[in-house]
């Protein structure tokens, strides 16, 4: 018997675990843009290995991803790692990682101290958060944290992440950030999951396995328009052809997805409005190796302003430099208006200017002793998660017959991850399944 066919749109973690779901029941064809699967999760190569365009890692709650790692073969390259934490504020790094590390935190007075340790404890041990949807987190923090620590620990770092946007964000977005991220530590502290060779090798395996089973992954793909036609056939247009399938799965972005259905005569306004009501940052990332060892701990929060990064992670500080030619690795993250002068920046000149900030951070690091460097800018990095969020999520299932849409929007109160994006794939896989 003849398979339906079924195009998936986007060969981030959702579409491309959608597709090998799926692919044992229709003809898959996945069509990515880009000159690479993987998405945010996609890799190159640095210091001999592939690794991450974006620092990824994985926690032990992470279900989804770990059951597909071991579905698809990579139970053995999963790998636990002790985290460590750490605050750049003052012009000091401090340690970050424990309830002793909070309690000692000199920036901030012992009573602001007593009062942060407090509101943490209860986003540990409240599961309801419902009701956090309804405030945005700086009210809430400034309530139950106090002024002082809602200044100094939260507010640089919900500016440095959201931008204008940050005195509008949810406080349901940080309860879910913060509970379960708190509970996956205990007396050892918190351990992080990487693959052996880079959480590319997810997106590889994918994609063999969908073509295993006589699908295909098309990349350099750009998906122009999609068009309901007769029968409840949908024609998906790109830049090099034009084909009809029997269902459409789209994984990206609700305000790109908007673009490419906004012809079709069963999209109302209402539904374009719902799904351009979505706002969204880009990001920006620097890899740099070096010889150079800087700091004692993996994760460094950046609560300096005047710093063009919000995140420093010294990624060989989890996972060993062995795997890298014994060189360090390191990341410096940012989100951004994609319109913003700074994003449209030349490379060379975020590298000086980020290199720059990293010496104020860790003052005894030297820019003559960088390896290599490279710079990735994603358009549609982080959705805006305000107060009544979800009544701008959009539905599974749109307007038009057989045509479907799965991305990071509709994952909430949680925020997009490794874990989330194969949960959606999974989730959405389940729908077409049952059809």
């Amino acid at each position: 018997m003849k398979k339906e066919k079924i195009c998936i749109i986007g060969a981030g973690l959702t579409g491309l675990t959608a597709g090998y779901k799926l692919s044992e029941k229709y003809d898959v064809t996945v069509l990515e843009k880009e000159s690479q699967i993987g998405g945010l999760a996609g890799g190159f190569e640095i210091e001999g290995a592939n690794i991450e365009k974006v620092y990824h890692h994985i926690f032990k709650r992470d279900e989804d991803a770990i059951k597909l790692a071991n579905e698809i073969g990579l139970s053995d390259k999963l790998k636990w790692f002790k985290s460590s934490v750490a605050m750049y504020y003052d012009n000091k790094v401090y340690p970050y990682s424990s309830l002793k590390d909070f309690m000692l935190f000199k920036p901030l007075p012992l009573l602001s101290r007593i009062r942060l340790g407090i509101s943490l404890f209860i986003l540990k041990l409240d599961k309801k958060w419902q009701k956090y949807t309804q405030t945005t987190a700086e009210k809430w923090l400034i309530k139950y944290a106090g002024k002082k620590a809602y200044n100094i620990v939260w507010k640089p770092l919900l500016i440095g992440k959201f931008h204008t946007f940050s005195s509008k964000i949810s406080m349901g977005w940080l309860w879910a950030r913060l509970h379960i991220r708190l509970n996956t530590r205990d007396k050892q502290g918190e351990l992080l999951g990487y693959f052996e060779g880079g959480f590319m090798q997810i997106s590889n395996n994918l994609r063999d396995l969908i073509t295993r089973n006589g699908g295909k992954v098309e990349t350099n793909q750009m998906v122009e328009s999609i068009t309901e036609i007769k029968d409840n056939k949908i024609v998906v247009k790109t830049k090099n052809s034009t084909e009809i399938y029997d269902k459409v799965l789209s994984t990206i972005p609700s305000n790109i997805f908007a673009k490419l259905i906004s012809k079709n005569s069963k999209i109302d306004s209402k539904y374009l409005v719902k799904l351009n009501s979505i706002d969204y940052l880009g990001a920006i990332c620097l890899v740099l190796s070096t010889e150079q060892d800087l700091s004692q701990y993996y994760w460094h929060n950046i609560n300096d302003l005047d710093l063009p990064f919000l995140a420093l992670l010294q990624h060989t500080n989890l996972v060993p430099k062995k795997y890298y030619n014994g060189k360090h690795i390191y990341y410096l993250g940012s989100y951004l208006d994609a319109d913003s002068e700074e994003y449209k920046e030349g490379d060379d000149k975020i590298i000086r200017k980020w290199l720059n900030g990293l010496k104020k951070v860790l003052p005894d690091f030297d820019i003559e002793k960088v390896e290599s460097t490279k710079i990735f800018k994603f358009q549609n990095a982080q959705h805006i998660v305000d107060i009544n969020y979800s009544d701008k999520i959009p539905e599974y299932k749109t307007p038009i017959k057989n045509l479907y849409l799965s991305n990071f929007s509709q994952i909430y109160p949680e925020d997009r991850g490794v874990n989330y994006a194969i949960k959606a794939g999974n989730k959405i896989s389940n729908i077409l399944l049952k059809k």
